[in-house]
């Protein structure tokens, strides 16, 4: 018996032709959201607001101000007379790190006493506040290796009595340690599901508010050669979405693309089918277009967004939100975008979370399947 598919694809793709709001939801919304998102989003904290109240005002406590100052992390917005002053600076949100120098700071260090200095963290921001605490810790472990070698040499000790062990640590596929590397792969995962999966979600419902689907009905035309006809149009727009999403972000964002483009497609058409039948199954369930986006948008974009791993690690989630992540389909891809791109994984490394994918893909075009009747 031949198959009724093509035909059912062409009407759908004449459709998508005519219709210029779905062609820009096709084309141009994914182009935005990777531009927005890749620009708008960053994980890198610069200009820190430093108060700094030098009570000693020496060279050594100069350095020590300049060591914070020039590394680029830290902007110094108030220069308090004393340290009983910093409270108010930090409560007047004029700094968000606050460093005290004690008078005597370098008399004591040059006498090999030792000092304490004095830092305040505005934790109201805890992400801003972590990191800069670990910019602190370097920056000052930093000035007292300087100092104890520059005591050393003073007091006629040779550098080679100091011991031997330091740490050079290097960051691999990631060297320069950028947000965009990071965030641009699972970016890509985020906004093909969202996109295929609202594509999907206006097809049967529709053509259900437009009374155009009776017509269809009355044809011999079977349930499984209606959905995969619709589908198939919508599979090639995104998988065109998703190649012009990775060439942006190596391109307008340097992002490294280290591995293989043959496996990238193959696992973006396995990702791109589960996001269309999560939208097509919304659709299939729906009684009109706007509760059709509603549970496109809590199914798809909430869950990849916060738990697939894309923003915050899922090892930091509580068991049962990582056990809810097992059926969002951007948990996998995104982890297969970051294989691929920076770490150029072979297919035997990301066979696991492929396997998965499909699992959860064919799970949703299953569900949409059975809950296509072929009547009004």
């Amino acid at each position: 018996m031949r198959s009724r598919i093509p035909a059912v694809a062409r009407k759908e793709t004449l459709h998508v032709m005519r219709d210029w709001r779905t062609l820009a939801m096709a084309f141009a919304l994914p182009m935005a959201m990777i531009l927005l998102f890749g620009y708008g989003i960053s994980f890198d904290i610069r200009d820190v607001k430093l108060a700094v109240a030098d009570e000693d005002c020496t060279s050594l406590s100069r350095e020590l101000v300049q060591s914070f100052s020039s590394s680029g992390y830290f902007k110094i917005t108030a220069t308090p007379t004393n340290a009983a002053e910093l409270n108010a600076v930090l409560e007047s949100n004029r700094a968000q790190v606050a460093l005290a120098i004690p008078e005597g700071f370098a008399r004591e260090l040059e006498a090999g006493r030792g000092q304490t200095i004095q830092l305040l963290v505005d934790g109201a921001e805890s992400n801003t506040a972590n990191i800069a605490s670990s910019y602190v810790e370097a920056i000052v472990n930093q000035f007292n290796t300087e100092l104890i070698l520059e005591l050393m040499q003073r007091r006629g000790v040779r550098n080679q009595a100091v011991p031997p062990m330091a740490a050079q640590v290097r960051v691999w596929f990631n060297p320069l340690v950028d947000s965009a590397t990071t965030i641009v792969p699972g970016l890509i995962a985020v906004i093909i599901i969202m996109i295929s999966s609202m594509l999907t979600s206006l097809t049967i419902v529709r053509e259900r508010e437009q009374g155009s689907l009776e017509s269809l009905f009355a044809t011999p035309v079977r349930r499984h050669e209606v959905v995969i006809g619709k589908m198939l149009p919508y599979l090639a727009i995104v998988m065109i979405d998703c190649l012009v999403a990775a060439g942006v972000g190596v391109a307008v964002f340097n992002v490294p693309f280290n591995g293989s483009l043959t496996l990238f497609v193959l696992t973006s058409l396995v990702f791109t089918f589960a996001g269309l039948s999560i939208g097509m199954m919304a659709s299939v369930v729906s009684s009109n277009q706007l509760l059709a986006n509603q549970i496109v948008i809590l199914t798809t974009m909430l869950p990849s967004l916060l738990i697939s791993g894309f923003m915050f690690p899922l090892e930091s989630t509580p068991r049962w939100i990582q056990m809810l992540s097992y059926v969002v389909p951007a948990r996998y891809f995104v982890e297969i975008c970051r294989g691929i791109m920076l770490k150029a994984q072979p297919w035997t490394e990301l066979a696991g979370p492929t396997l998965l994918l499909l699992l959860v893909g064919l799970f949703f075009f299953s569900q949409a399947m059975l809950r296509f009747k072929k009547k009004l």
